[in-house]
């Protein structure tokens, strides 16, 4: 059975192996950059969501004070419309206008009595929302979420430095590699994607698909032939034992 022997000259094969390398390790940390950014973004969401909650509760809170307020106004009005119509009790003179003043009087007297209990009501919800407020769990999670997005976007900036580095590097290397070669590798990579070039195992097998090569592939290894592994496609070489 006849194999495909990829004749490249060692000069050649460091070149593509170098680039590839580079190349693999920029995918790498761009994935890896990747990963962090939606961490960032999802913690990113979580304390604007605990934060929202909170500000939810410090508004109900104030508008709460403001109910309060107003209600403990209405009391003072209704106590104040209650002493006056017993005082004007004390000077009408006709049944019918007596009559009409302790109507009068009762109701402000009413509402004295079911603001009162409204009134409490609402302080307890008010005692509820204050604590809430105060939520510790609430508070230290939000500081834990903030100090982690901290390190998230440390990590970015320290990937991000990596990932321009690792481009220029890139960059640089192609400018120095011929255009042969770069055209055989990139050739390589649209057919197989990367990595296109693998080194095979002790056994003679291909670190990509785990293909053991035949005997005539791998005795062409050993010599220091570059072979095409039948299975998957890639370029294989081997380094003898130092």
């Amino acid at each position: 059975m006849a194999y495909i022997i990829f004749l490249v000259k060692n000069e050649k094969l460091q070149k593509m192996l170098q680039l590839q390398r580079v190349e693999l390790e920029l995918v790498r940390t761009q994935s890896a950059l990747g990963r962090l950014i939606s961490q960032a973004e999802h913690v990113v969401k979580r304390i604007e969501e605990l934060r929202k909650r909170r500000d939810d509760i410090l508004k109900s809170v104030e508008d709460l004070k403001r109910e309060l307020k107003k209600h403990r106004e209405m009391i003072e009005e209704c106590k104040a419309g209650a002493k006056r119509a017993e005082e004007r009790l004390q000077l009408v003179k006709k049944a019918e206008e007596y009559k009409a003043l302790l109507r009068e009087k009762a109701r402000h007297e009413d509402c004295v009595i079911k603001l009162t209990n409204s009134l409490r009501d609402l302080e307890e919800k008010l005692k509820k929302l204050e604590e809430d407020k105060e939520d510790k769990k609430l508070l230290k999670e939000i500081q834990e979420l903030e100090e982690e997005l901290e390190d998230l976007r440390y990590s970015q900036s320290k990937l991000l430095s990596r990932v321009n580095k690792l481009t220029e590097e890139l960059h640089k290397l192609r400018q120095g590699t011929e255009r042969e070669v770069l055209d055989e590798y990139e050739a390589l990579k649209r057919r197989h994607g990367l990595p296109v070039i693998l080194l095979a195992d002790s056994s003679g097998s291909c670190t990509n698909c785990g293909t053991k090569l035949p005997s005539a592939l791998y005795s062409r290894l050993i010599k220091g032939e570059v072979v095409i592994c039948p299975n998957c496609g890639r370029l294989v070489y081997y380094e003898g034992e130092a």
